[in-house]
């Protein structure tokens, strides 16, 4: 009997928090099989997890803002001979810039979408054509943040009835550069043009919150992002059983989770805790009564405090 290839498997932003007890539940994990573990992050840093002649795992230097760094590990991932094609990439990289201290919001905000969204897209679009076209799942990292209430009707509308991915582009685009205007113009009491969108604690004329948040805003461009790219590409490739989900882990409590809340509550969860429904989506039956698995949609628990592994949640 020939030996089975491994399974390749992508998780990003590995070094620490969520990424690091998913990539520790993956070599656990006994139903997997043969794989080799891609565990990558900015800083590239061993963590010295399980690495075994069926299970290994490589360290990657990976910066999901830079198209050179991610084109690097592709060309890896092509050039892997012994390996099955990608089984699962898990998109967690990612940053809170909302209260960084010495920098502008406008560069906060480029650099929060630019790693959390556009990182996530490009990552997406980069290693899909590479997954199994039986086995394959891409898992994006998103956020009870997503949610739309902070934004008027109008922006709501676009995001739930985007189509294509332009249409979730062209929402970060307008995101900031409105902010610009409102970084950069002075205040104006004579115009309702949301074009000189002011900042006041009374109206939010440019249709997005205020005062602005950019976590929550890349978060909602990424569960926005997840559902059209995989109507995009199962209408392209209709044989395809490849599942694309995107997910909130919950309020964890690690550098990231002790970001949001008052600092005097601890997150309640932990990390390993939260993986587990990343663990669902990438690897478990997600059973759809019209096709062989649910794709395209978020999956949360109905408090960021349950323990639970998720079900689908709706705008």
């Amino acid at each position: 009997m020939p030996l089975l290839r491994p399974s390749l498997i992508i998780v990003t932003g590995s070094n620490r928090g969520i990424g690091k007890a998913v990539c520790q539940q993956i070599l656990k994990r006994p139903d997997i099989g043969p794989l080799k573990l891609f565990a990558t992050s900015r800083s590239g840093e061993d963590l010295g997890l399980e690495s075994t002649k069926e299970r290994q795992t490589v360290y990657r230097r990976l910066d999901v803002s830079k198209r050179e760094s991610i084109d690097a590990l592709r060309d890896e991932v092509k050039a892997d001979k012994d390996g099955g094609g990608v089984r699962l990439l898990v998109n967690n990289a990612g940053i809170n810039l909302d209260n960084e201290k010495g920098m502008g919001r406008l560069e906060a905000a480029r650099k929060t979408i630019g790693v959390n969204f556009e990182g996530t897209l490009d990552m997406c679009c980069t290693f899909l054509p590479h997954l199994s076209k039986d086995t394959g799942r891409i898992v994006n990292l998103s956020s009870v943040a997503s949610s739309l209430k902070p934004y008027s009707e109008e922006i709501q509308r676009r995001f739930r009835s985007a189509l294509f991915l332009s249409d979730v582009e062209t929402l970060a685009e307008e995101y900031l550069v409105r902010l610009n205007m409102l970084t950069f113009r002075k205040p104006s009491l004579t115009t309702n043009d949301p074009k000189h969108a002011v900042e006041t604690s009374t109206e939010q004329s440019s249709g997005f919150s205020i005062p602005p948040r950019h976590y929550a805003m890349s978060k909602a461009l990424v569960r926005a992002m997840t559902r059209v790219l995989s109507g995009e590409h199962h209408a392209a490739h209709p044989e395809s059983k490849i599942l694309i989900n995107s997910c909130c882990p919950g309020w964890i409590n690690t550098d990231m989770g002790g970001l949001v809340g008052s600092g005097r509550t601890m997150p309640p969860k932990t990390a390993e805790e939260g993986a587990g429904i990343v663990m669902r989506l990438g690897f478990d039956e997600l059973e759809d009564e019209d096709r062989w698995g649910v794709s395209g949609e978020y999956w949360a628990n109905e408090s960021v405090r349950s323990r639970g592994l998720g079900s689908v949640q709706r705008w």
